[in-house]
């Protein structure tokens, strides 16, 4: 064998030696979840999608409501062109979805319009143009599905912490979302592994387990109320996790049987290689490259954590949250919620302030406060301002009397909320009457 094909053998021995010696360290010293990657759903190029019907919805074609004689038209100027307006009934409502389409639901059924369709507004009212149609369509409303931001808003959390176990946790941020226009029914997901799942619409994470790197099929199908349907299906890729970490939960797996052997090795090895000058560095250069790998994915995968990034979407998708309402959503102990609400603030993913008199707002990090700082009414202030809409020129006693509150508790109410500009106080001689503000906002949290 030639000289220098002989010293490249020893050196790749030394290698695969020096690889498994760190890995078994690993093992025997520390207890870590190694921890792969976090990535958006949107990042992924997507290879195929559709929007459907459900089959409970009647389809109806959008020509024969243009062509329908029963329908009032209009003649209007819209975008300074004239057009003649179909004015669909009451109950019309213009649908938004995925991929720029639009369609529209009626009583007796749904029609997807074609691509190229476009939503303006005359004099408010929403009207939608069709492309190749000289008639535009007049409706009542516009609502905007859960599919269009579903897999836009969403983030797949990678980590492998057993040997060839994948574990992918999916996060949809759009789930988290309060009072939304149209609700979800549910939706699925073929993880492309031969795994086929179907989840309630109040499932804001789900998990799936791999059972070895790749790239998969990943086919995504969601359904509203409404009877729209959208499927998606794109490439997803499980990422390897390299063969530090591999060889890292081998050994993990097999400590019991070989433990005792790979650390006599070790350290025998450790001990040959010590008492030459280059065995030396090698060792010390291979050890003080790892450590700082090591530490670096401690320390900068902060939304890894799956709690922590259940708590950032939500704040992200509820901008101004308060903590009470992202504890009541996110269902976790106060204490722990404390505590990602604080890396989470130290890292400078979000920002906070005190809003009123005992809530803290939490807002996405390159947000702007608003700049007027919203007053969080209490269920009893909501109550004394009811009261005195109800009956303007109440007194102080009367309103305690009509709530059954103690004098001294409506007093103190009555001064927060007339220092805020909610309520207007009057006093005419000994006695103080109280009236409503027009434009005051009782909507509370």
């Amino acid at each position: 064998m030639p000289r220098q094909n002989f010293f490249l053998v020893r050196k790749r021995k030394y290698f695969g030696f020096l690889l498994v010696a760190t890995a078994v360290m690993l093992c025997v010293f520390f207890d870590t979840q190694i921890v792969e990657s976090s990535v958006e759903l949107s990042t992924i190029d997507n290879s195929l999608s559709s929007l459907q019907l459900s089959d409970w919805v009647i389809p109806t074609d959008y020509t024969e409501i243009v062509t329908n004689s029963t329908l009032n038209t209009s003649t209007i100027i819209l975008n300074g062109a004239i057009k003649s307006m179909v004015e669909l009934p009451a109950e019309s409502i213009a649908v938004i979805l995925p991929d720029d389409r639009l369609a529209i639901k009626l009583p007796e059924g749904a029609s997807i319009l074609p691509e190229g369709s476009t939503l303006s507004y005359y004099e408010e009212k929403p009207v939608i143009s069709v492309p190749e149609q000289s008639k535009v369509l007049g409706v009542s409303s516009v609502v905007v599905s859960p599919l269009k931001n579903f897999t836009v808003k969403a983030l797949f959390i990678q980590s492998v912490q057993e040997l060839d176990v994948y574990s992918v946790e999916a996060v949809f941020f759009e789930l988290a979302r309060e009072h939304p226009n149209v609700a979800l029914v549910n939706y699925q997901i073929n993880w492309g592994d031969g795994s086929n799942e179907t989840y309630a619409a109040d499932t804001i994470a789900v998990a799936h387990e791999y059972k070895k790197s790749g790239t998969y099929k990943l086919m995504v199908n969601i359904s509203d109320e409404l009877g729209f349907t959208y499927v998606t299906t794109q490439q997803y890729t499980v990422n390897y996790e390299g063969y530090l970490s591999h060889s890292y939960l081998w050994v993990n797996k097999n400590k019991a049987p070989i433990l005792t052997a790979s650390v006599s090795f070790g350290l025998l090895a450790f001990g040959l290689l010590a008492f030459t000058e280059s065995g030396r560095y090698k060792f010390l250069w291979m050890f003080t490259l790892l450590l700082p790998l090591y530490t670096r994915i401690q320390k900068e995968d902060v939304l890894d954590q799956f709690v922590r990034g259940q708590i950032y979407g939500f704040i992200k998708t509820n901008p101004g949250a308060h903590y009470n309402q992202i504890l009541r959503k996110i269902g976790v102990k106060n204490g722990t919620l404390s505590y990602h609400l604080g890396i989470l603030e130290k890292t400078e993913l979000i920002q906070s302030r005190r809003e009123g008199l005992k809530y803290r707002a939490f807002y996405p990090t390159g947000m702007n406060f608003p700049k007027a700082e919203r007053f969080r009414l209490t269920d009893l202030q909501i109550q004394i301002i009811g009261s005195i809409r109800s009956q303007p020129g109440l007194t102080q006693k009367e309103i305690a009397g009509v709530l059954g509150r103690k004098p001294q508790t409506i007093n103190y109410n009555i001064k927060v909320l007339d220092q805020a500009g909610l309520i207007s106080v009057v006093k005419v001689g000994r006695k103080t009457t109280c009236f409503p503000v027009s434009d005051a906002d009782t909507s509370g949290e």
